[in-house]
């Protein structure tokens, strides 16, 4: 089985009181199982870039270490890229949702899209952010 790991939990891995439950789930995973989402490394490149310079540059500095050594380094090779069959399938989806007045934010439906075409499996805390996607999902909170 093959995961694909939502940006809120990659992200316990550098919070200030990291989920101990979830930390252990993901680690108790075959690594060469487990997937990033160029969504998800865009998501935090973004979240960093958000933080005030000024107040919060060692913050900054420490974030960015661990996305540009440690993340890159580690999935390197598992960073799933945004192909054509996994817009098809976003453009279907996202289509029929607009039709029945259930849209997704982009973000959240790129992430949901790469799961469907590629057969992973959402390891996620918000599952509820993905009910319109018929997926598998694990919540490990």
């Amino acid at each position: 089985m093959k995961y694909l790991l939502d940006t809120n939990i990659i992200s316990e891995f550098v919070s200030k009181k990291p989920n101990q439950k979830v930390l252990d789930y993901v680690n108790s995973l075959d690594e060469n199982d487990v997937y990033l989402s160029v969504i998800t490394i865009g998501e935090i490149r973004f979240g960093i870039e958000k933080l005030d310079e000024e107040q919060q540059f060692k913050k900054i500095k420490i974030l960015s270490d661990w996305l540009d050594n440690d993340l890159m380094q580690r999935f390197e090779g598992r960073i799933v890229d945004i192909d054509k069959q996994t817009m098809l399938q976003w453009g279907e989806i996202n289509g029929q949702l607009q039709k029945i007045g259930r849209p997704m934010p982009i973000m959240d439906s790129l992430i949901a899209s790469t799961c469907v075409a590629n057969g992973f499996v959402l390891i996620t805390r918000n599952t509820k952010d993905f009910y319109s996607f018929e997926m598998e999902m694990i919540n490990p909170f």
